[in-house]
């Protein structure tokens, strides 16, 4: 059911990615800004493909894929510190209820680190820029680790895809989670020991 809504999403906006795509280099920044604030489709769907058609420079895409994320993160901050719930609901649609609650649960779960969990997974990115904006989370860590979350993501995709092809990318997403998983654990076994101390 999931797969196939997001196949019918994808399909409505392929116009905007192929516009994107002739676009190049810049059309992947855009996407990347786009999708860390508002917009629903991932870059994956366009540097991918770039790498897989050979690419000059493939570590130049991850950086671009990155430093796009990274300023869309900011600006999705903006929005939600500034615009508030009602354009944050706005914004993420009519679902955006139960999606902000899960993010704000993991935000007082986790604390900052949770925008590190977020950079590095497949999970929607902006739900959590703007969750952070919203919930007022210091500026300089969610940066921090916005783009080390994204950056260890798209360099992550970028080095697997030079190295394996293709066939990597069946289980990246299963790699994402396993590493997310080991994040967790670690950040509960600090806070742990912290409060333990």
């Amino acid at each position: 059911m999931l797969h196939e809504l997001k196949e019918q999403l994808i399909g409505y906006l392929q116009p905007v990615l192929d516009w994107m795509s002739s676009l190049g280099e810049m059309g992947l920044f855009i996407l990347a800004f786009t999708e860390s604030s508002f917009f629903p489709i991932p870059p994956d769907f366009l540097y991918i493909p770039m790498i897989l058609n050979g690419a000059n420079n493939p570590y130049m895409l991850a950086f671009i894929a990155s430093l796009g994320s990274v300023l869309g993160a900011i600006f999705g901050y903006g929005i939600g510190y500034f615009g508030g719930r009602p354009i944050i609901e706005f914004v993420l649609g009519k679902h955006s209820a139960a999606v902000l609650q899960k993010a704000e649960d993991f935000f007082s779960r986790y604390g900052s680190m949770a925008v590190l969990i977020a950079a590095f997974t497949p999970i929607p990115f902006k739900v959590f820029t703007l969750a952070g904006g919203l919930a007022k989370m210091p500026l300089i860590p969610f940066t921090l680790y916005s783009v080390l979350g994204r950056a260890g993501r798209f360099f992550a995709v970028t080095f697997l895809l030079v190295n394996f092809g293709e066939i990597i990318m069946e289980n990246f997403f299963k790699l994402s989670l396993l590493v997310v998983l080991v994040v967790l654990i670690t950040v509960v076994f600090i806070k742990k020991s912290k409060s333990a101390s």
